[in-house]
């Protein structure tokens, strides 16, 4: 026993006998009966007790003179030994390398001590056994086993190993004669024949079956340099399922992952691990790789090579690997029949067709978020270099779109050259084509190759689609619009190419989206695109508003939606977002016809749903594509299709100066119906500008020209606007006559938009009269009806006129309730004007509650939101609160302040 200070000097038999029967408990006391039963036997001496007493307290002095005073501790009734000891380890670890000689060797026991060394006896040939059981291979086996049989004759595990690696030696007759020898041994001394598994491996050395050549493969590739991320994706196989297929997008990271999980189980397959390619082989080289792994010689492959490498794993622990599987049937033969066997798959193809079959579990890898992307690049990097460029690193992340092979090739380009910025990396890909810059010299898989190796799996059909879908300038579209292209966007979305974002909706990842473009020529593919988005809009058109009736197409039956507002509205909110881009698609591929005609045929959509900037830049592209292909009509039609995005976004002199280009030119064509719907606009126009006067002509010149039409709902329109402006002007008892004429009308011809805009006009006239019980009636009926056909901006409105007469009855919460849904609205549609002008009235009903703190905060906003939208008339207004909130908060000086700017900017508008 060694200590700090060498090893421990101890006296005879006995001493040793004692320090090893308490080093066999070590850290647990053993009694002094049990210590005289092993030290004397059954007929111990009467002075065995006061004999123990003695040798302990002599161990104890040699402990502690080779340096480990207090190792041996007397207990109630007994004593403990505290020390490490190779015994307890090699029954953790069974490390070989912890035997030195016999076990207790130098000690006299009895009982259970005798016991406790056969005990050790038969571990170690179990190490032993066990460890040859892994080595048959190797040089020296055969004769280590030999040695071993000759020491333990009748041991028949440890003459099956000797057989075996006497049979894969080529040596099948020696093998046959260690089992003679074994069997007529057993014969004589016992009576009795080997047991099962000896006859059977017998049997088969006989036949020279090839299942006596299995192997541990240990065949598992390294481990990236860096692994960063998926934490959840690990803790989802916790369970390790017995077939997991790794699936997503190339360059994800698929093998990484895999071999990443693998290395970290693969203590819990001893029997090996098996690591094939798949993109190289056929099933049938595949299986035969596989037998070859674990063991079988080319000669000794069966021609029903399933059913042997299903044997060969029966009752083993082996973790199988394949990597980029392509199909389902590719790897159904290489299914394990034990499930003791991992079988682990990396494909971009989600292989559901496996599933049908056997349990899968699948692991479906997304990209890297973006801190995980800024830690691989650290990782690789180094932190200091990836801090020092912060925001050049984000955009990297950005430019690689997040996917871990484009970043590691980034980083690897940027390892090469410690001294180039990671800004100047970006800049390249920036100017350049990113496929092309996300390369490393001499290595031949880039993001490029990844991507044209599941390009070229793809059916011709799925590959057609794929490049069309590549034109999609979005950053999503819907299922319907992918099917109108034609068949394969379920091989696409199972190969990764495109994936599902929810709600029925599909992305390419930008990087795969560029490849897509560059994969070959699309035909007429962005004609088809475009001509299904003038279908879509087309239909829409004719449920949200038929009076928008320049354009006209054939019918369609395949449509993403019934003829229900609802619907229509609910399916064009979620297109919102592509509709610029695909008009910018047509305006930038030269489709001028497209172009002007996609944009008029939302008009309809955008007037119930508001996102006037998006509406400016689409008018702008639909007015030059008008002019370049001559046609007048269409270009009158997209200036006033313009200038009420123009006045809607507060850009009310802009409005105004195309407008009157709109109505030169619909003049010269004659168009009635056009010139009216032009002098309406260009009264809104004068009505915001607070030129009430020549907003009043313009509604009369309007209603004139529509009655010369026949347009009965223009002239109740222009009827309505009537009155609306003589709201404005604070004379509300000249309004209620035209209101109540257009509402007739509405309600004669069943258009309930109008229906609740005149209603939202007589609630603001009664309002102004004091008549507060008819106006709440009115916006009641207005916010119902807007809701009925989801009209947003007149919701926005029918709220605000609810909260504002809720104040005015002395009901401030409820006017904050109903203020607080008009602002979420207006938010919703992104319409500064509005929102400015609920967050004042929001103050007011905060100001009546005593809420000085939400007052002020809500007038910040309003003055902030006044910036983008502006209206000196509104403003003033603002300030004007703003003066009361002050006054009530004592500080004078700032009120007065107010109530002077306000002042100032009421005169400007009286001014003007």
């Amino acid at each position: 026993m060694c200590g700090p200070h060498g090893r421990a000097v101890l006296t005879g038999a006995r001493q040793r006998s004692i320090v090893a029967v308490l080093a066999l408990h070590a850290g647990t006391p053993v009694a002094v009966d049990r210590l005289v039963d092993v030290l004397w036997g059954d007929d111990p001496p009467r002075t065995a007790v006061r004999s123990l007493h003695s040798h302990v307290a002599r161990v104890r002095q040699a402990l502690a003179d080779c340096g480990m005073p207090g190792a041996l501790m007397t207990k109630p009734g007994g004593y403990q030994l505290d020390a490490a000891v190779d015994a307890a380890a090699f029954e953790r670890t069974r490390d070989l390398s912890l035997w030195r000689g016999e076990p207790l060797e130098g000690t006299e026991l009895f009982g259970w001590g005798r016991a406790e060394i056969d005990r050790l006896r038969e571990q170690r040939i179990a190490a032993l056994e066990a460890y040859w059981g892994d080595r048959l291979d190797r040089p020296n086996a055969i004769e280590e086993l030999e040695r071993l049989v000759v020491g333990h004759p009748t041991r028949e595990r440890l003459v099956g190993l000797l057989m075996r690696a006497l049979h894969r030696d080529g040596r099948h007759s020696d093998a046959l004669e260690v089992f003679r020898r074994l069997r007529d041994r057993l014969a004589d001394e016992l009576g009795v024949d080997p047991g099962p598994d000896l006859l059977a491996l017998h049997t088969a050395i006989l036949r020279r079956d090839p299942v006596l050549h299995s192997a541990k493969p240990a065949q598992l590739p390294a481990r990236a340099g860096h692994f960063t991320g998926r934490a959840a994706e690990f803790a989802a196989l916790a369970g390790l399922p017995p077939i997991v297929v790794v699936s997503g997008v190339a360059g994800v990271g698929k093998t990484t992952f895999a071999v990443e999980w693998a290395r970290r189980v693969a203590d819990r397959f001893p029997d090996g691990q098996v690591f094939l390619d798949l993109q190289r082989l056929t099933p049938a080289q595949a299986l035969t790789e596989m037998l070859h792994s674990l063991g079988v010689p080319a000669d000794r492959v069966p021609a029903d090579p399933a059913a042997l490498y299903r044997t060969l794993l029966h009752g083993k622990r082996v973790l199988i690997l394949l990597d980029d599987v392509r199909r389902a049937r590719d790897v159904l033969p290489l299914v394990p029949g034990d499930q003791g066997n991992l079988l682990l798959i990396t494909s971009r193809d989600t292989l559901s067709a496996l599933g049908t079959r056997h349990a899968v579990h699948t692991v479906s890898l997304d990209l890297l978020s973006e801190p995980e992307a800024c830690d691989l690049l650290a990782d690789i990097l180094g932190e200091p270099r990836v801090r020092a460029e912060s925001d050049a690193t984000a955009e990297l992340v950005v430019h690689c779109g997040r996917l871990p092979l484009a970043l590691r090739i980034a980083a690897a380009r940027l390892a090469i050259r410690p001294g180039r910025r990671i800004a100047d990396l970006v800049r390249e890909l920036t100017r350049n084509d990113p496929l092309d810059v996300l390369t490393v010299d001499g290595d031949d898989r880039t993001v490029r190759t990844v991507f044209a190796s599941a390009h070229r799996t793809l059916s011709p059909q799925a590959a057609r689609l794929f490049r069309v879908l590549g034109e999609h300038p979005g950053a999503n579209f819907p299922a319907d619009l992918a099917d109108a292209m034609g068949p394969g966007l379920d091989e696409l979305v199972a190969s990764h190419l495109v994936s599902e974002t929810g709600n029925g909706r599909y992305a390419l990842h930008d990087l795969i989206r560029l490849f897509a473009r560059q994969s070959g020529d699309i035909g007429d593919g962005v004609e088809r695109l475009l001509d299904r988005y003038l279908t879509i809009a087309h239909a829409a058109g004719e449920v949200l508003n038929p009076r928008h009736d320049l354009v006209t197409r054939p019918h369609c039956d395949d449509l993403p939606f019934a003829a229900d507002r609802v619907e229509v509205l609910a399916y064009l909110d979620a297109e919102r977002d592509n509709v610029l881009h695909v008009i910018r698609l047509a305006a930038r591929s030269g489709l001028h016809r497209e172009t002007w005609q996609l944009a008029y045929l939302l008009t309809s959509y955008f007037e119930a749903r508001g996102n006037w900037a998006a509406r400016v830049e689409q008018c702008e592209h639909a007015v030059k594509a008008a002019r370049a292909l001559g046609d007048q009509r269409a270009e009158a039609e997209m200036l006033r299709g313009q200038g009420i995005a123009l006045q809607m976004t507060s850009r009310i002199a802009e409005a105004m100066v195309v407008q009157r280009q709109a109505l030169v030119l619909v003049r010269e064509a004659g168009d009635l119906r056009g010139e009216a719907r032009l002098h309406n606009n260009i009264g809104n126009a004068h009505s915001e500008l607070r030129e009430f006067g020549l907003a009043l002509e313009s509604y009369r010149a309007a209603m004139e020209v529509h009655g010369a039409a026949g347009d009965e709902v223009g002239v109740a329109l222009a009827r309505r606007n009537l009155g609306y402006t003589y709201v404005r002007m604070g004379k509300p008892d000249l309004a209620a006559s035209p209101l109540f004429a257009a509402l007739e009308t509405f309600r004669a011809k069943e258009n309930p938009r109008l229906e609740a805009a005149t209603l939202m006009s007589l609630g603001n006239a009664f309002h102004q009269l004091a008549d507060l019980e008819p106006a709440l009636r009115f916006f009641g009926d207005a916010l119902r009806i807007s809701r009925e056909v989801t009209d947003h901006r007149f919701e926005a409105d029918a709220l605000t006129g609810l909260g504002v007469t809720q104040l005015a009855l002395g009901d401030p919460a409820v006017a904050r309730e109903c203020l607080t849904g008009a602002l979420v609205v207006c938010r919703a549609l992104g319409d500064g004007h509005r929102e400015a002008s609920t967050l004042r009235e929001l103050a007011e009903a905060d100001l009546a509650l005593g809420d000085l703190a939400a007052a002020r905060d809500h007038l910040v906003a309003a003055v902030a939101a006044r910036t983008q939208a502006p209206d000196e008339f509104e403003l003033a207004q603002v300030h004007r609160t703003f003066a009361g909130l002050e006054g009530r908060c004592g500080r004078w000086t700032e009120a007065a302040r107010h109530w002077a700017q306000a002042v100032t900017l009421f005169t400007s508008c009286r001014r003007s």
